[in-house]
């Protein structure tokens, strides 16, 4: 049986909470921030635990960060790579690299398993710790992306009502220096105006079903624009109705599904709080 004494036990489950802290971090925390500013400060942490690992006298304590460290950086590679989706190549390539950079690093270790003096290693950390505060309040300062929403003048109804027919697109923009995330304002449309003639009969039903109006923006996943970047969106419909083929509705933004059913069928679409149930006239 191995004997391991109280410290032994102590030191290796600190190294494993601090490990899955960072990792937890790097995968799972949505800061609002970009990616440059969530790694900068995972960094800087890891670059913490290094220079207690450069300044101790304990090797056991120092070998236990070195996994800290080895474990974290490759959690935050791997998370790159599938943020900015770079593909196998890549993450065989960065892994072989990574590799090769541990390899190397075996052979500058002092007696004391130090790769810096102490002085070193507190440099190291308030170079990055000044790095990550100073992205973080670029970041924060020049502001996220910005969405337009610009709605088609009309749409035409050509073949199935039911089929995904362009009505809008978005142009999302990004202000900052660092690649920042999309994420979609909660777009929605609903039918505005007088529908009736287009609502669908059902014998059992005392009153015609009603039109409904579904949307959907083509944002792929996890899609993220480089600094001073740009990119248009397609906006889809759904449209749930009868008796509309060969028709052409228009499409205006609103600030929400308009109440008024009178008037000329169209298309509203506008922007609604996550929260907010889906909107269907009755």
């Amino acid at each position: 049986m191995v004997d391991i004494d109280s410290e032994t036990l102590f030191n290796s489950a600190a190294a494993v909470l601090t490990t899955a802290a960072a990792l937890f971090f790097i995968s799972s925390v949505e800061l609002g921030v970009s990616p440059v500013s969530r790694i900068l400060l995972v960094l800087a942490f890891l670059s913490g635990v290094f220079a207690i690992s450069q300044r101790t006298d304990d090797r056991q304590v120092t070998l236990l960060a070195y996994g800290v460290v080895v474990v974290s950086i490759v959690g935050i590679f791997l998370d790159l790579v599938n943020t900015f989706d770079a593909g196998n190549s890549t993450l065989v390539a960065g892994l072989l690299v990574l590799a090769a950079v541990l390899f190397g690093l075996r052979t500058r270790f002092d007696d004391q398993n130090r790769l810096l003096t102490s002085t070193q290693a507190t440099y190291l950390l308030g170079a990055v710790a000044v790095l990550a505060v100073v992205v973080l309040v670029v970041d924060v300062g020049t502001g996220g992306l910005t969405y337009e929403l610009q709605p088609q003048g009309q749409v035409e109804i050509t073949e199935s009502p039911r089929e995904n027919t362009r009505v809008a697109s978005v142009a999302v923009t990004n202000p900052t220096p660092l690649p920042e995330r999309v994420k979609m304002p909660n777009y929605a449309a609903c039918a505005a105006g007088d529908w009736s003639e287009y609502r669908q009969s059902e014998p059992e039903r005392d009153r015609p079903l009603p039109v409904r109006v579904n949307i959907n923006v083509d944002d792929g996943y996890n899609d993220h624009l480089m600094s001073f970047g740009s990119k248009t969106y397609s906006v889809s419909m759904y449209l749930d109705a009868t008796n509309t083929t060969g028709e052409a509705f228009p499409v205006q933004r609103t600030d929400a599904c308009p109440s008024d059913e009178s008037g000329a069928p169209y298309i509203a679409i506008f922007e609604r709080p996550e929260s907010a149930d889906r909107v269907y006239p009755t």
